[in-house]
């Protein structure tokens, strides 16, 4: 076994223990969960839908959609018809049995994000991708998320800042707790999310590895996939202390041309030719774009 094969077992491993309790700490946490859904509710942050807008009818697929669905459930009441994915079975088998109590008729699937393999091409019209530290491979999740689009379909990338990620907050100062370019895997024991913790906490601690991307590293492989980016934001989900002052999530809106490159492009990333020179044609105008906007409207 390979190690990416190997961290990817252990991430499902953990996360299949896990999804059971998680399920129980969101039921705590929130109780009036399945009316929630079951009467049209969202949890969408406001500018993850003010960047997608009207998705009535449109085709989306949620490529980590974890045991609870929450954003799967929020666009399909939304109007989209959505698909959802996860490397886990247990969460799928949790998110199907939400699904029915709640009246949704989304679709399930087990899929590692990456490759997408029980998902047919040119699928979608809205590829919402979230959650970018469990995947290993950002440039082969990419070009899958593109293989699976439809041409003038677009992708949402909504994720945890990689930069204040390496940051933690300590007695009103900043700490930080990881160089930013190491993108070394990072193995560490498993002890739930911060919404156990706010239940008492989970009571296993199982092996995982989390990966670290810079924001260079993400752009970069959705250029090179072929996607043209459309908009870009920085997000502050933070209400007080140092943290508050800086973007705890980044949001990129993609789309990929009507005019596809003709590529024979497979579920393991490999193709028959190289796009690399066109993607380099849009770099200039993402550097203009990164460099002159914090908080992106439309592009």
């Amino acid at each position: 076994m390979t190690q990416k094969k190997q961290n990817l077992e252990t991430i499902r491993a953990a996360w299949d223990a896990y999804h059971a309790d998680y399920m129980q700490f969101h039921l705590k946490e929130w109780p009036d969960f399945y009316d929630h859904f079951a009467n049209g509710g969202t949890i969408l942050d406001d500018e993850v839908v003010r960047a997608l807008g009207d998705v009535k009818g449109l085709t989306l697929l949620d490529v980590c959609c974890a045991c609870d669905a929450k954003q799967a459930f929020s666009w399909a009441n939304l109007g989209a018809r959505v698909t959802a994915c996860d490397l886990s079975p247990e969460a799928i088998r949790i998110a199907r049995d939400n699904a029915a109590r709640i009246g949704s008729e989304i679709e399930f699937h087990i899929a590692d994000a990456q490759t997408l393999e029980p998902i047919p091409d040119v699928t979608f019209d809205i590829v919402f991708a979230t959650y970018l530290c469990w995947f290993e491979n950002i440039p082969l999740a990419c070009k899958n998320w593109y293989r699976v689009m439809r041409p003038g379909g677009r992708m949402l990338m909504y994720f945890h800042h990689p930069f204040t990620a390496c940051l933690e907050a300590r007695d009103g100062s900043l700490v930080l707790e990881r160089d930013y370019f190491d993108l070394e895997p990072d193995c560490r024991n498993f002890s739930g999310t911060p919404l156990a913790d706010r239940h008492g906490g989970w009571n296993k601690r199982l092996p995982c590895v989390e990966f670290h991307h810079t924001l260079a590293d993400i752009m970069t492989a959705g250029l090179s996939a072929g996607f043209r980016l459309l908009d870009m934001g920085e997000h502050s989900h933070v209400s007080d202390g140092p943290l508050s002052k800086l973007p705890s999530h980044a949001l990129l809106v993609w789309r990929k041309p009507e005019r596809s490159h003709n590529l024979a492009m497979h579920s393991d990333g490999n193709s028959a030719a190289s796009i690399h020179s066109t993607a380099s044609g849009y770099l200039p105008w993402v550097s203009k774009i990164a460099a002159g906007r914090r908080n992106g409207s439309g592009a």
